[in-house]
């Protein structure tokens, strides 16, 4: 397995364009799933990664999204989702030579995760390790997790991954005109959970052209500690005569190429209804754009899945602390009043001191609603590190947490879980 990590930091990497759209001009239909190629039509598969090398891609990412059991059952094959997954990573090793990177794509589950749908963490998680299996099986260089739009999710993916393989992680969702997707979580908020959760690079795809995320990507920026991605469409989709249309020339595409570099993006490609000939002029473009040096963060910041914080001695914050009785009434789902207070503004973060509080009640429930439901960023304090690890582990933003003599877990156990640890006095922990 070859480490893209150490090239990245060099120099930016030319990542490929759509798989899909490609396809689709070969021959693929609307009702099939682009992964069942990989069996079906191994070298028409073939024949595309090698379109993308031609064009100068450093990084070809596999044609295995989404690839999961979930959606794969949509088209009858959930029963070949391992069988699916390898075949991508072993066609794109069979047509790359050895100075190019594997990328495994793994998109969402389409389905919608508890407190909001049916589908929960666990489940999540699982679904994710299938694959996850099977592309490190067959040597892919690492995993991007593209096109999600619920951080809740990508967390189950992130972890499924760090507890399934030890294959370097690339985290993107997509953003709407406010840097914010589908389900509210902040771009800021994304870079920060998913790379405390150990991944490699952050970043954006999908959405609409590169102008749209542009912005996405400077607040990314802001708060990042590890190298940026990018992936946009070819403009703005639009439907004519049943056919999907996108507009943008590989010449207008490329325009943006040296604001994302200075912005930190060290791989850049294209998404939706992106060619060859969009990667080619990638290429010209980054042939004349200076490579500044990555100014990334190493300031402590909490956040949850919809805002975040970053802590500075010295600055005063102002905190909301429920008193016991109101801390009751949470662990038994009435949130309304915290909600009320934090939709005020007036609060930076919340604690939670559990205290002695045995875990007597649903956390992972707990740690879901509130989660979803309130949306300013945590410092939690607990002395059961089995109530307080399971806390961690479905909470879907980065808590900070206070590191006494009772609480029982060490500093690694909270940082796998992207928790920040902190003292009594609320100073970060190195």
């Amino acid at each position: 397995m070859k480490n893209f990590l150490n090239t990245i930091r060099q120099r930016v990497l030319l990542y490929d364009g759509s798989k899909g759209v490609m396809l689709q001009r070969r021959g693929l239909q609307g009702h099939e799933a682009s992964e069942s190629w990989n069996l079906s039509h191994p070298e028409e598969v073939k024949n595309l990664y090698a379109a993308y090398l031609q064009a100068g891609s450093d990084m070809i990412q596999t044609n295995t999204f989404p690839g999961n059991r979930l959606t794969l059952n949509h088209h009858g094959l959930g029963d070949k989702t391992y069988a699916l997954n390898y075949a991508g990573v072993k066609l794109a090793q069979e047509t790359a030579p050895e100075n190019t990177y594997i990328a495994a794509s793994l998109g969402p589950t389409g389905a919608i995760l508890e407190p909001s749908g049916a589908l929960s963490f666990d489940e999540a998680y699982g679904i994710f390790q299938e694959p996850l299996k099977a592309i490190a099986e067959a040597g892919a260089d690492c995993v991007h997790f593209e096109t999600f739009i619920n951080l809740a999710e990508l967390r189950a993916a992130i972890l499924a991954a760090k507890e399934t393989t030890n294959l370097p992680i690339i985290a993107s969702l997509s953003f709407d005109a406010n840097c914010r997707t589908t389900f509210g979580n902040s771009a800021e908020a994304c870079a920060i959970v998913c790379q405390a959760l150990g991944a490699s690079i952050v970043g954006a795809n999908c959405s609409g052209g590169p102008d749209s995320l542009i912005e996405p990507i400077k607040r990314m920026y802001s708060v990042a500690s590890v190298p940026l991605c990018v992936k946009a469409n070819a403009g703005t989709p639009e439907l004519a005569q049943g056919e999907v249309i996108y507009h943008q020339t590989p010449e207008q595409f490329s325009l943006y190429t040296q604001e994302f570099v200075g912005n930190g993006v060290r791989l850049i490609g294209g998404c939706c209804g992106t060619t060859p000939d969009f990667i080619r002029e990638l290429k010209k473009s980054l042939a004349q754009t200076a490579t500044p040096e990555l100014e990334l963060k190493s300031v402590p910041t909490i956040a949850s899945a919809f805002n975040h914080l970053v802590l500075s001695p010295e600055q005063d914050y102002s905190v909301k602390k429920p008193a016991p009785d109101a801390l009751e009434q949470l662990i038994n789902g009435n949130f309304s009043g915290l909600m009320r207070e934090c939709r005020s503004g007036a609060i930076d973060y919340l604690f939670l001191d559990f205290g002695t509080t045995a875990p007597s009640f649903d956390v992972k429930s707990f740690a879901g609603q509130l989660g979803l439901l309130i949306k300013k960023p945590l410092m939690i304090k607990a002395d059961s590190p089995e109530m307080l690890s399971e806390f961690l582990r479905y909470y879907p933003g980065k808590a900070g947490v206070v590191l006494t003599d009772r609480t029982g877990l060490s500093l690694s156990q909270i940082r796998h879980y992207g928790a920040l640890p902190v003292d009594e006095t609320l100073k970060p922990l190195t």
